[in-house]
């Protein structure tokens, strides 16, 4: 009687074409799918709820994201949706050309009192933040962004949006899982490991899946440091106000991990360097360009917009 591995085995071989689309479009729909259907999920996860109620769009922060669209030029029948986040800096997701639009997520400490105000705790990593304390001193000042560097921040946001970048962001997982296959099947013909035992061919498949992990953490890696330096210099590249926002930005978020990393101790020192970057946690990954970098990067397109002689 045949064993429940050697059934399997000849389902696979039977139906492998079949599961490999079923496992590349199921890849690329998991990931696509938090843009395909950002309203309500982002708001879910999200939402700034300050006194068990959320928190409505302020006047405030409506017009600063109408001017950001404005200066942009979005077109009028791409879809924009903007709410409150409890988070430091915005978030996004969704595409402005389909009916489901985008969703735009305003940290509520550009309004500065919500958040920062004395009288209201904060935690942060399940630690409090003491806001007359040095360090929560320093992070108050690290949230409060001029006006300039909160149209950089939601910008670079609207830009994403705009460039449909988040399809692209999907591709490597399927297409990596669609080259291992390929590879390591064409691999298994030319070495004639068909032919011999089974425990020889499942050796070569975990080299193989090993190889194409590799090969999928290089890839999304790259294509993210790739994304994150274009959007940096296409949004400065709005205006010299816009890279000189943006400065300011990276500043800032540089001198609040630097504040977090010391309100949160050891655990702070674990999650943010000396300089203010975010420790990567895999050591063989480093998933987004350091901040460090994105700053010096806007910095120098700054320096070109003012021209010789500026600084």
């Amino acid at each position: 009687m045949a064993g429940p591995l050697w059934l399997a085995t000849v389902f696979v071989q039977r139906h492998r074409t079949g599961l490999l689309v079923g496992s590349c479009a199921g890849l690329f729909g998991a990931q696509i799918s938090y843009h395909l259907f950002p309203d309500p999920m982002v708001q879910w996860l999200y939402q700034y709820w300050p006194q068990g109620q959320p928190a409505p769009l302020s006047p405030e922060l409506e017009r600063l994201f109408r001017e950001v669209q404005q200066d942009i030029g979005i077109p009028s029948g791409h879809h924009f949706e903007a709410f409150t986040t409890f988070t430091f800096q915005p978030v996004s997701a969704g595409f402005p050309r389909l009916p489901g639009g985008a969703v735009v997520g305003i940290p509520a400490s550009f309004l500065g009192g919500p958040v920062t105000n004395t009288d209201r705790p904060v935690v942060v990593y399940g630690q409090r933040v003491d806001w007359r304390s040095p360090a929560g001193a320093r992070l108050r000042d690290a949230l409060t962004l001029s006006h300039e560097a909160q149209k950089f921040a939601l910008a670079k946001e609207v830009v994403y949006l705009e460039s449909g970048a988040a399809a692209l962001q999907a591709l490597p997982a399927p297409a990596c899982l669609a080259g291992t296959w390929a590879l390591s099947v064409g691999a298994k013909h030319a070495l004639g490991l068909y032919g011999g035992p089974m425990s020889l061919r499942a050796a070569f498949n975990l080299v193989a899946a090993t190889a194409g992990f590799v090969a999928y953490a290089f890839s999304t890696d790259s294509l993210t440091h790739a994304l994150e330096a274009w959007l940096d210099r296409r949004t400065a590249s709005l205006s010299a106000a816009y890279a000189r926002g943006g400065v300011e930005f990276y500043e800032k978020v540089l001198s609040g991990n630097l504040a977090l990393r010391s309100l949160l101790g050891q655990r702070g020192e674990k999650l943010y360097t000396p300089s203010g970057n975010v420790v990567p946690r895999h050591w063989f990954r480093i998933k987004h360009l350091p901040d460090t970098a994105r700053r010096d990067s806007v910095l120098q397109m700054w320096r070109a917009a003012l021209g010789p002689g500026g600084s």
